[in-house]
């Protein structure tokens, strides 16, 4: 990979689309100030639509592969496919999201001020308001990533309405994982469990996972992760082909 064509793909996308983005990052902010400061919307709503606008936006990174003569003109684009992708990866995953929650704190900050401007009476705790704008855990923020990395795959696999189809399939998924999983506990409860108990008084046990297996989660995201990317650069370069 070359850094230099990275580095003139980033300058590219920002020259085509640095008032999508703004657009973005400006709604983000004024809505995390309105939640603050005059308290229109709640916490959870806004954090859903950060979390929203931060899902769709590898399709709208990849919206130039939805029609044939905007996806020739982006894949003639002098840089290998790695590095087009790479640069999907790097805009999506540490410039848009980190900018959505720094809106979001802007906004939060501009709120708190305005409020003890107003209402100097008023206890106002910026830390707490804060924090209900982020993830509350390590584990929030790579669940966010690893879900990007599906969208990420979807944007770049389906060239038409991508976004419908990202979400039949994921739930197809869910629906085919909770009947193997629902399915597997009956089986295990048929097999371990005797006849007797079962048709009187069984009652389902919650066993706390070992701490050895505390680290499991993580690197399950982690796998999800990178396979989703590494299927992102098969298919581009199925793409070009």
């Amino acid at each position: 990979m070359n850094i230099n064509n990275i580095i003139k793909l980033v300058k590219a996308y920002f020259y085509e689309n640095w008032q999508k983005d703004i657009y973005s990052f400006g709604l983000v902010f004024v809505l995390a100030f309105l939640s603050t400061a005059v308290g229109i919307f709640d916490s959870v709503i806004l954090y859903g639509g950060m979390v929203a606008l931060i899902a769709i936006y590898p399709l709208r990174y990849f919206d130039k592969l939805y029609q044939s003569s905007s996806r020739i003109h982006y894949l003639m684009i002098p840089a290998t496919n790695e590095e087009k992708v790479l640069t999907g990866i790097i805009l999506t995953n540490i410039y848009f999201i980190s900018l959505i929650f720094i809106s979001a704190i802007l906004g939060v900050l501009l709120g708190c001020g305005v409020l003890k401007l107003t209402t100097p009476e008023m206890t106002i705790n910026c830390k707490e308001m804060i924090s209900r704008m982020l993830p509350s855990t390590v584990r929030s923020y790579m669940v966010i990533i690893m879900v990007v990395s599906v969208i990420f795959f979807g944007a770049i696999y389906f060239r038409k309405s991508p976004a419908w189809k990202i979400v039949l399939v994921s739930l197809a998924v869910f629906l085919v994982l909770g009947a193997i999983m629902a399915g597997t506990e009956w089986l295990n409860v048929v097999m371990t469990v005797p006849a007797e108990i079962r048709n009187g008084n069984y009652v389902r046990v919650e066993h706390s996972i070992s701490e050895n297996w505390e680290w499991s989660p993580y690197v399950t995201l982690c796998v999800i992760t990178l396979y989703f990317y590494a299927m992102s650069f098969l298919r581009m370069r199925e793409t070009e082909a």
